[in-house]
């Protein structure tokens, strides 16, 4: 045989590789052999963890076929999921025999949307594994569990067991309100100790609700922590770090100091409802696990939960091991988390940690008394925006005798003018002199030039403990002033309807606007010190820079907390027109 015809040869030989992937990738797949049916197979116990026993089908089929029999692949059966139902005048839940877990959680008394006749708002934890366990083969979240629902229907009990005498039983009670209990036992009546391994247990996942988006250095999403020792932790504000500079889509992570450490509890919120998961003894530490939005270069959450996690421990023969919960799925009301006990109502952020920790023993009170008082101007009149209004007036008429001696120091300061631009041109050359001399000036005409900004440092915490009280109280959820549909979110007129370019708006915000020019009405009633071209230049600037710094600032946050801002402004300017009024009266 020569070359040549050992050429098409070898071509061939090589195609036959090349044939074999276009009939496995291309062909086969459009051709597809029909399967014999599966044959069905009862559901079997599951081994006992760790054990070496096999269920008594795979047993027989590891014996040695007949000659004739053919063998046949056999598929294992979907487990089938039973649902039960518990429910009170507050909360519906649906249980899943699936693990034990919580399928979903409907809130009776809140509304899905804003419109009449809306369903009410439910938590679906169906593509989740709230509170099955993880980690021990046979009650995990797709597994099944025989289910039994109580008399009373205010209880479901599951259980699971073992052919080596261990069972897994877990009883869930749905009390009066928003609070259940949930009662574990690892019950071991065989003959071997049993080794439990690292077990899990997760809450359902939370999403933002409808229509509301998180937006990059936004905490809508979070979890928090509580340890024994008082320990509380805000993750939610922390999310950027722990996804790290790898930014990876979802993230399974102990937060940084929190390795080791049990906790109290840990919860799971989104803006206005959370989950609680408290053992009944500190025996867990937590995990954060998360998911966030694909698009864009900054983190921004999408899904949010927690995680318990508990060591190995063995289960002596004839003994059992009790794990119990309170768990909480509600509102992120004050009044309804602080009656449930367990200091479940700090999930509510009114505690300042961190940096500015010294400052609690002023936030947190504040942030109370703001709540409480405009839950009472709200039982008087009925509407939330008037209550914003009133607690406006209250807290001006506090503030006013230091706005009343700000504004009068700001007077004395302006009338004595000519006396320090003498004094400047007096000491042009010796900066220290003029310094004295004008402190003495001070002094004598009884001026603090520090009076003007003292209001504005002092309102600085109000605004910022109203500010999150604000920003977090479901009871402004949906409630409705004027124009305003929900007192909680930006007003959002037209939205979709435009888009201004750079900035981003999209909908058009009344409240910020009226905001806005009252701050530069305001700064024009103000009486200003400046005596130099440069001063008075100065003053012109910050005339219509603040307000609009304020504006870009305000714009898309809540009506709620913008319509304080707005009426505060308007009863600073009413007040200082009275003082000028009066002034001109007397000078008359």
């Amino acid at each position: 045989m020569n070359k040549k015809d050992l050429i098409p040869i070898i071509v061939l030989v090589l195609l036959i590789p090349v044939w074999m992937l276009i009939d496995q990738k291309f062909i086969a797949p459009k051709f597809p052999t029909k399967a014999p049916a599966p044959v069905e197979q009862p559901a079997q116990e599951v081994p006992a963890p760790g054990s070496t026993e096999a269920p008594a089908q795979l047993e027989a089929a590891a014996q040695p076929a007949a000659p004739e029999a053919k063998p046949v692949a056999a598929a294992k059966p979907k487990a089938e999921e039973v649902v039960a139902v518990l429910e009170n005048e507050k909360v519906r839940l649906e249980l899943s025999s699936l693990g034990g877990r919580i399928k979903s959680a409907t809130l009776l008394k809140y509304p899905e949307f804003n419109k009449k006749d809306s369903p009410p708002v439910v938590l679906d934890f169906s593509g989740s594994s709230a509170l099955a366990y993880s980690g021990l083969a046979g009650i995990g979240a797709d597994e099944p569990l025989a289910l039994q629902t109580s008399e009373d229907g205010r209880s479901v009990v599951f259980s699971k067991a073992w052919k080596d005498g261990t069972t897994f039983e877990r009883t869930i009670t749905l009390g009066d309100d928003y609070l259940l209990s949930v009662d574990d036992r690892f019950v071991n009546a065989g003959s071997n100790p049993w080794n439990l391994p690292a077990l899990r247990i997760v809450t359902g996942r939370m999403e933002n609700p409808p229509g509301m988006k998180s937006r990059r250095g936004i905490s809508i999403l979070g979890v928090d922590s509580l340890t024994p020792d008082g320990g509380l932790n805000y993750w939610g504000r922390k999310l950027s770090r722990l996804y790290g500079k790898a930014k990876p889509l979802s993230i399974d992570i102990v937060p940084p100091d929190m390795a080791g450490v049990q906790v109290e509890w840990v919860s799971a919120k989104n803006k206005f409802f959370t989950q609680i998961l408290r053992p009944d003894e500190p025996v867990a530490t937590m995990a954060v696990l998360s998911t966030r939005e694909a698009q864009g270069k900054g983190i921004v959450p999408k899904t949010i939960a927690a995680a318990l996690d508990f060591k190995p421990e063995t289960v002596a023969p004839g003994t059992q091991r009790e794990i119990g919960y309170s768990y909480f799925i509600g509102p992120k009301k004050y009044s309804v988390l602080k009656e449930s006990g367990y200091s479940m109502e700090k999930v509510m952020e009114f505690q300042t940690i961190g940096t500015f920790s010294f400052m609690n023993w002023l936030m947190e009170p504040a942030r109370k008394a703001l709540l409480w008082t405009l839950n009472v101007f709200h039982g008087v009149f009925r509407n939330y925006g008037v209550a914003i209004i009133l607690l406006t007036l209250l807290v001006r008429i506090l503030f006013w005798p230091l706005t009343h001696k700000s504004t009068e120091s700001m007077q004395r300061m302006k009338e004595i003018q000519p006396e320090i631009k003498a004094l400047q041109e007096k000491y042009k050359g010796n900066p220290q002199k003029l310094q004295q001399e004008t402190m003495k000036l001070y002094k004598e005409k009884k001026v603090n030039p520090m009076g003007g900004c003292l209001p504005m440092f002092v309102q600085i915490p109000v605004f910022i403990a109203l500010y999150t009280v604000l920003r977090n109280a479901i009871e402004l959820r949906y409630a409705g002033f004027l124009w305003i549909a929900d007192l909680s979110t930006a007003e959002n007129l037209f939205a979709g309807a435009f888009k201004i370019p750079i900035i981003g708006w999209d909908a058009l915000n009344i409240l910020p606007l009226l905001m806005s020019a009252s701050m530069i009405w305001q700064q024009k009633l103000t009486p200003q010190a400046a005596t130099t071209p440069e001063q008075i230049q100065q003053q012109k600037m910050m005339t219509f820079m603040m307000p609009l710094m304020m504006l870009f600032f305000f714009y898309t946050m809540p009506s709620g907390l913008v319509l304080y801002w707005t009426t505060s402004n308007l009863l600073m300017i009413a007040q200082t027109s009275l003082r000028n009024m009066k002034k001109k009266t007397k000078e008359a």
